[in-house]
């Protein structure tokens, strides 16, 4: 009789097979031949039980050798059973990890090994993925964390994608990735709405969901994505705060056993984002607290400046009855709350005026913060008016406290109002109208007390019916219009200004004049002076820089022409100011700006004077 015809019927064996259901079961014999493979080695190796009856252990064990397999046997003798974990190979060359348990028995003469063997992928990835995530995040922190958590998911699980996310809103229905790991690549986080996606039924149920296939056929936001494995994230008083994600554009394999390690990361991840909610309400105390500091030195750096800038004289200095009629006037709105709006030319001292009423007013305590709109780019004036945050636009590398909201308490001074932009007037109007506004790319309203003092050189009512200006806002500015008076209106005041800017500028270089002569002071008094006091101050200026001796020399700042044509009034005002300012125009070969331009010598900026070339009608190229 064979060996083959003595074996056992298989369900003899019973004791030697407590995990046959799961397991592979081979007889083989001391050469290493097979004798008996189970149903469940011929459906799980790809192999027939006759075709098994041809093998020896060593075409499905590639890790063993004769001698090798000659040592477990004699092992197997001595110690009857033994467990040992290898790899072995399927009919079609795949390769899997196993574990063995070898029982030794002798039967009716006869010595065989019975290896009941295990089928351990799932166990192993099991083991990899728990190894992988627990070295790869066991020191990291935050963001680092968050990186590590996914990437390590989507490598261990060879996954399509892997996230973790959180709500970034009470209802719930919008999440943020805190990491987002896709085709092996990190991605940039994204914020999306959980409406179309399996997220939704997590945030709502606050329960694992594990969707095998078919996903992209239940959830319309979902294309291209078969599996899917979701747990919540939830924080100690057990509200849901983000998930952790597993999708794939395939099947999705994962055992219970690998949920089961997912979940034990999710509190790890809950504990990751209560601490980075704490971190960022710390930052917010400590970002309240560095905006009142910036506050401060905004503040401080603007009064600063404000002390070290030159203004046009620092009294005002009048014998004109006219003028003290102004100052009258001034000083009466000057104990009230009232809007000002100051009108007149430019160079009339309209912001001394300012600074005057502020002075005397209440708010005297806190600082006249200015803003000139003609000086600042349109896209800028935002900005410069309200304040903005880091990153509401390009260049805005940090947080800008605003000037209304470093003038809060004190006034704020609206230089050349009539150049705001349209489209910024009503947000201007708001912030008269109702003390708030929002700083640029933010949402947050914020709250001031400023009195506003506008100036302009504007006809504002013309500009109002031209629709340039709104009428709205003109009729807040104009609660009580104040009207500089021009320096040709007030010429018994030249003397004194004369003498002031003299004294100033000569101890400022240096040169002591005693004396100005009668004649300067005529010719000085027979001019327009179409740049008012600025002008007059600049030419005095250049008068003590060429006097070489005590005695003020005026040189040819002032063309006899010009002179001669207001004494004699053969011409309009009007027709005087163009005259003039082309022959400046000439002198200058029609440069505007800069230090040799005709804006620096008329005592204008130079887009007043682009302003007032295009009032009259001056074109490059005229002439008188």
């Amino acid at each position: 009789m064979s060996v083959s015809n003595q074996l056992p019927n298989y369900s003899r064996l019973s004791q030697f097979t407590v995990e046959r259901a799961l397991a592979s079961v081979f007889w083989m014999e001391e050469s290493g031949s097979l004798r008996f493979a189970n149903e469940t080695a011929q459906i799980l190796y790809g192999y027939s039980a006759d075709e098994f009856k041809s093998l020896s252990i060593l075409d499905l064990n590639p890790n063993f050798d004769e001698e090798r397999f000659a040592d477990l046997w004699a092992r197997s003798k001595v110690e009857k059973r033994i467990r040992l974990e290898s790899t072995h190979c399927k009919k079609d060359g795949t390769e899997f990890p196993v574990e063995i348990f070898v029982n030794h028995i002798e039967f009716e003469g006869h010595a065989f090994n019975v290896s009941f063997v295990l089928d351990i992928t799932e166990r192993k990835r099991k083991e990899r993925l728990l190894k992988s995530l627990s070295e790869a995040t066991a020191d990291a922190v935050g963001s680092d964390f968050f990186v590590s958590l996914v990437e390590n998911i989507a490598k261990s699980l060879g996954v399509h994608m892997a996230i973790i996310t959180e709500c970034t809103d009470s209802s719930k229905s919008r999440l943020r990735t805190l990491a987002y790991f896709k085709d092996d690549t990190l991605q940039e986080n994204v914020e999306y709405n959980t409406e179309g996606t399996p997220c939704k039924l997590i945030m709502e149920t606050t329960d694992p969901l594990f969707i095998q296939e078919g996903v992209q056929d239940e959830f319309e936001k979902e294309p291209g994505i078969e599996g899917y494995f979701g747990i919540p994230i939830l924080n100690d008083s057990g509200d849901c705060i983000g998930h952790i994600a597993v999708l794939n554009n395939d099947k999705l394999q994962l055992s219970p056993e690998e949920q089961d390690i997912l979940k034990l990361f999710s509190d790890r991840a809950a504990a990751e984002i209560e601490r980075k909610i704490a971190s960022e309400k710390l930052l917010e105390a400590v970002d309240e607290v560095k905006s009142l500091k910036d506050r401060l030195e905004a503040e401080n750096t603007y009064l600063q400046e404000e002390i070290k800038f030159e203004h046009n004289f620092q009294e005002i200095i009048t014998q004109s009855d006219r003028f003290r009629s102004v100052l009258s006037s001034s000083e009466q709105v000057a104990i009230t709350d009232a809007t000002v709006l100051i009108l007149g030319e430019s160079g009339t001292g309209k912001e001394l005026l300012a600074r005057a009423i502020h002075n005397i007013s209440k708010r005297s305590d806190r600082p006249l913060v200015k803003v000139n709109c003609a000086a600042l780019p349109a896209n800028l004036i935002e900005s410069e008016l309200f304040g903005h945050e880091k990153g509401a636009f390009t260049g805005a590398i940090a947080k800008k406290v605003g000037r209304f909201e470093l003038a809060d308490g004190g006034t704020l001074f609206l230089d050349e109002v009539g150049e705001l932009p349209l489209e910024l007037q009503s947000k201007l109007l708001r912030a008269l109208q109702e003390g708030e506004f929002e700083r640029l790319g933010s949402t947050n309203t914020q709250k001031v007390d400023v009195r506003v003092i506008a100036a302009t050189n504007r006809d504002l009512e013309k500009e109002v019916d031209d629709g340039s200006f709104r009428a709205d806002l003109f009729y807040r500015l104009n609660v009580f219009p104040i009207q500089s008076i021009p320096l040709r209106e007030r010429k018994e005041d030249i003397p004194l200004l004369v003498k002031h800017f003299v004294n100033r500028f000569s101890a400022k270089i240096g040169k002591k004049i005693v004396s100005i002569p009668k004649r300067i002071i005529n010719s000085l008094q027979g001019y327009h002076w179409p740049g008012n006091i600025r002008e007059l101050e600049n030419v005095i200026e250049r008068s003590v820089i060429l006097s070489s001796g005590t005695s003020l020399e005026l040189g040819d700042w002032i063309p006899k022409s010009t002179t001669q044509s207001v004494t004699t009034e053969l011409d309009t005002l009007h027709e005087f100011e163009r005259k003039y300012i082309i022959h400046v125009l000439q002198k200058t070969t029609w440069r505007v700006s800069g230090e040799k331009g005709a804006a620096k010598i008329l005592g204008m900026k130079p887009t007043t004077l682009e302003s007032r070339m295009k009032k009259l009608g001056i074109k490059r190229g005229f002439s008188n």
